[in-house]
């Protein structure tokens, strides 16, 4: 009897590091044995400007796409449930300053490529509508150690959060560059 409740518990915690070491092999942006090794989670911060001139500054984290702690509820409840997680998808937060307004954005997006450098991205306000203006409607770059590359796509939006495109208007077909740093 001792060795079958044995057998159950370090099953468990067996699965349990097995899962946690097949999220290093098949996530290696966002997990790593190595804790000197950079990751894509974790908090950037960048400036850029839109097609109007206005600078925008951004404060962006990338979350982790399962914490310990959601992993040990999901291994030590009764039944374990799977994980169809895509290996590649990612979800953050970012906080854009501009002209005296702050906005929060829910971000989502992910690896071309589960062991791929390069990623796109793109954001929604939380509290619609979208600010009006110029807003990022597409990121797309190169994430290389404690640096992002990016390609911006822009969107125009009207005050009552409606999209809005001119081809007579130049600026709608302007995009941008902008580099984030990894904030220590």
């Amino acid at each position: 009897m001792v060795a079958l409740i044995a057998v159950v518990v370090l099953g468990r915690y067996g699965c349990y590091y097995l899962d946690q070491q097949y999220d290093t092999y098949r996530r290696p942006w966002a997990y790593s044995n190595d804790p000197n090794k950079p990751l894509l989670v974790g908090k950037w911060k960048g400036t850029f400007r839109d097609p109007d001139q206005i600078d925008h500054h951004i404060q962006l984290e990338i979350f982790e796409p399962l914490s310990d702690a959601k992993r040990k509820k999901r291994f030590f409840e009764k039944r374990i449930k799977r994980d169809r997680s895509s290996k590649t998808f990612f979800e953050g937060m970012a906080l854009i300053e501009s002209q005296g307004r702050r906005d929060s954005f829910e971000v989502w997006g992910g690896m071309e490529k589960w062991n791929s450098n390069d990623l796109h991205f793109q954001m929604r306000p939380v509290h619609e509508p979208h600010p009006p203006g110029f807003n990022l409607n597409e990121c797309k770059g190169t994430w290389t150690g404690n640096t992002i590359q990016l390609h911006l796509v822009y969107a125009w939006f009207r005050p009552d959060g409606s999209s809005f495109y001119s081809s007579e208007d130049p600026r709608h077909n302007t995009d941008g560059n902008m580099v984030l740093e990894r904030v220590r």
